[in-house]
């Protein structure tokens, strides 16, 4: 083929491709003309079931045309993913839940303060940031000085950090609601317990998910009642607009469930990093040779390890019932290799079917 054939041929796929996106587009303004339309008639974001259907059409659209279905509905996949972060964020913003309230983010300067802040400030609330990590010392907000005239103040500093801010608040005494938002509730109890019996309006929440989130549909927050439900509601509304499912759940249950949801598989990860790092293998070696297991585990640890070890050590550290997961973990791997080293394939065998088991029950732990 000689080279005026490959441009030609290659400029027929530019022509094509810039169709594709026009058609996009095109789809996107429907999109958004649809969002509208649920906002109008207060329908819910997400519809499962067109979801499906869209997905199933693709399909069969793909099949009768011989592109590989499969491909086709990776492609849609995230077509729809991307139409229901824009939808979702329209909900957001047209809100107005936050007109005319204002809200202070401790820590505002933190990758999930960051997020809070814009958050609310999508909802129309007036955002103040209060941080000792200050980029610009005009913007932030001392809260150990200010009145505190807010509607929410939310703490979303490290926990160890968490602990003074909240026992400086039960001094302070804010009228709003004050909002935590830790990833561990164990040295966070007692701070809580003073500020709530300070007279103080306060709640404690756990959003599992970090600040890279866009879509919230899938993703759960957990709130805890401190024993004034009707603050609980009001931050409830905070997320009314959102597809987020909201679990309510006991301060006593938070840790011990965290240990395994958070705790068990972060260390899993990043022990499968390590290993890997001091292996002396190269990276691009074993890439080649990877396997569907490999890959997926690779993915999910990358991820963990580019994530704030200062935060992920805390969770290990400052959780009561992380000793219990992390022996637990030693001891089942010490199985594993002691059955290996004994040949006992029947053992190994029994092993593997009692995950199994689990793994196939609707267990309450695999919804988070």
């Amino acid at each position: 083929m000689d080279n005026s054939k490959l441009d030609s041929l290659r400029q027929n796929l530019d022509n094509i491709d810039e169709q594709i996106i026009s058609l996009l587009a095109e789809r996107q303004m429907n999109v958004d003309a649809i969002g509208s339309v649920k906002l109008n008639t207060q329908s819910p974001t997400r519809d499962y079931q067109r979801e499906k259907q869209v997905i199933d059409n693709i399909t069969k659209y793909a099949e009768n045309k011989n592109v590989d279905p499969e491909i086709a509905k990776q492609i849609f996949t995230l077509i729809i993913k991307t139409s229901l972060e824009k939808q979702e964020n329209q909900k957001i913003n047209t809100s107005g839940y936050g007109t005319k309230k204002s809200a202070l983010v401790i820590g505002g300067n933190g990758k999930m303060g960051q997020w809070f802040s814009r958050f609310l400030s999508n909802q129309g609330f007036n955002v103040d940031i209060s941080d000792i990590n200050a980029a610009n010392a005009t913007e932030i907000i001392d809260y150990k000085t200010s009145k505190l005239h807010y509607e929410y103040i939310i703490v979303a500093a490290p926990i160890a950090a968490s602990v003074e801010i909240l026992q400086d608040l039960a001094l302070l005494k804010p009228k709003g609601i004050v909002l935590d938002v830790g990833s561990i509730k164990s040295p966070l109890k007692l701070p809580l317990m003073q500020l709530a019996d300070s007279g103080t309006k306060v709640v404690s929440i756990h959003p599992m998910f970090g600040p890279g989130i866009k879509l919230l549909s899938n993703k759960h927050v957990i709130f805890i009642n401190l024993g004034d439900s009707e603050s609980v509601k009001k931050v409830k509304e905070l997320f009314k607009p959102t597809m987020v499912e909201q679990i309510d759940m006991q301060l006593e249950d938070h840790d011990r469930l965290i240990a395994y949801i958070l705790g068990l598989s972060h260390v899993i990860n990043i022990a499968f990093m390590s290993v890997l790092a001091e292996s002396g293998e190269a990276a691009e070696t074993l890439a080649r040779l990877s396997s569907t297991t490999f890959d997926a585990q690779l993915s999910i640890s990358q991820n963990v390890v580019e994530e704030n070890p200062h935060l992920y050590f805390e969770i290990q550290k400052l959780n009561n019932y992380s000793k219990s997961t992390l022996n637990a973990l030693s001891d089942a791997v010490q199985r594993i290799i002691t059955v290996i080293d004994n040949d006992q394939e029947q053992a190994f065998v029994n092993i593997m079917h009692k995950a199994q088991e689990y793994s196939l029950n609707k267990h309450p732990l695999e919804s988070s």
